[in-house]
């Protein structure tokens, strides 16, 4: 394999079970030549305060939709962040993705009013400092493999875009009028999803123990007590077939339209307004009787599209969206906070009703891929208290 090789990604080997991405030895290191994208809405959780959650989560997705359509979306690896995205990228692609990353930092702008920072840093860089990028693949299903990161080195890069002084040298700031990017696939015409138990709740939950060894140790334990309180993946899905249901919102439907008729004439936006109406009122018809239509079965999407969601992840920092009742995340937080208290991790928890799912389709015939957040910004929110709790354990030093 060359050390550029777009196939490194989709090479790589796939465990099943959840509970390995603890495990280092299913890990493998980021190419030398290879580079890290990081992207996050500025004052995302303001954004999510006025009401424009939505809006954030969207141009998330937009980020890794306007990547992986420069080449196969299987040699990509990616992760949404709820108000941003990382990803990682060989040199061959960078000068097409720093355009079509100008491009959608100058979309956002436009179309929602936010303030989307981005950067490529070189994993040589992150290197230097003392830091790893190492990258594996859990399977979610027969159609959908999830990237999981490890070594702190994706960690690093994101900071060093956030911050003003060190992210000047790689973060993309100018507003090319000419650079284009392709949001071909993006959808967001699900209505929200309510929790089949009551709430959805955003976990986000980073360790705090120094070893490698016993960061394993203490993750494994937090992703086995989760599993205790919630039970198996069919028990606290954030989506389910019964639960989901396509949108005639003016407004949900809107973000879609505003990111993939950016810089179009007014004529081919109306055009994709109409295009995105028409869809929904045969797919409804589709799914609701079963039918098969060119070859695909519309009886099945629903299933796919709760088999191929993202709900659980880890990027050193174990991430989820859960459906669950109140007394089940009073168990949860009691026992996290028991560990907060001892200093092994920090946390935080957003408590929602419903699951938000963007989409990216390469086709619907099992190759389409569901982004969930919980409603409100949970991602973001629960980060924000994961942040508070850090503050007071390093003030209290």
């Amino acid at each position: 394999m060359s050390s550029d090789s777009i196939s490194f990604y989709r090479d790589l080997p796939i465990f099943s079970d959840f509970e390995s991405v603890t495990e280092l030895a299913n890990y493998t290191k980021l190419p030398e030549s290879w580079h890290i994208v990081a992207a996050d809405v500025q004052d995302s959780t303001g954004a999510i305060r006025d009401g424009h959650y939505k809006a954030v989560n969207v141009v998330g997705v937009s980020v890794i939709t306007a990547i992986t359509n420069l080449t196969d979306p299987y040699t990509i690896p990616s992760m949404f962040g709820g108000d941003g995205a990382t990803l990682c990228i060989p040199t061959s692609l960078v000068p097409r993705a720093r355009e079509a990353l100008i491009a959608t930092r100058r979309m956002a702008i436009k179309q929602f009013n936010l303030n989307l920072r981005i950067g490529i840093v070189p994993v040589d860089v992150v290197r230097r400092a003392g830091h790893e990028v190492l990258l594996a693949k859990h399977r979610m299903s027969e159609h959908f493999t999830q990237v999981a990161f490890a070594g702190g080195g994706v960690e690093y890069a994101e900071s060093l875009i956030k911050d003003d002084k060190t992210g000047k040298a790689y973060r993309l700031e100018n507003e090319e009028e000419s650079s284009n990017a392709d949001y071909s696939g993006l959808e967001c015409r699900w209505d929200n999803v309510p929790s089949q138990h009551g709430e959805t709740i955003s976990l986000i939950v980073k360790v705090l123990a120094s070893s490698t060894e016993e960061q394993a140790k203490l993750y494994n334990e937090i992703i086995a007590k989760v599993k205790q309180i919630y039970g198996d993946d069919n028990s606290c899905r954030p989506v389910q077939i019964d639960a989901l249901n396509l949108t005639n919102n003016s407004w949900k439907l809107s973000h879609e339209s505003k990111v993939r008729t950016f810089s179009r004439e007014k004529n081919k936006t109306l055009n994709y307004w109409l295009f995105i109406r028409m869809q929904i009122f045969f797919g409804r018809i589709f799914m609701a009787f079963n039918m098969k239509v060119a070859g695909f079965n519309w009886g099945n999407y629903k299933k796919d599209v709760v088999s191929n969601t993202d709900f659980k992840k880890f990027d050193g920092t174990l991430r989820e969206v859960i459906s669950g009742t109140p007394e089940q995340r009073e168990k949860l937080d009691s026992y996290l906070n028991n560990r907060y208290s001892k200093r092994e991790c920090v946390y935080g928890i957003h408590v929602s009703d419903s699951a938000l799912v963007t989409c990216m389709i390469n086709n619907r015939d099992g190759e389409h891929y569901h982004f969930v957040d919980g409603a409100d910004g949970g991602y973001a929110m629960a980060a924000t208290n994961m942040k508070q709790q850090l503050k007071s354990l390093v003030a209290s030093v």
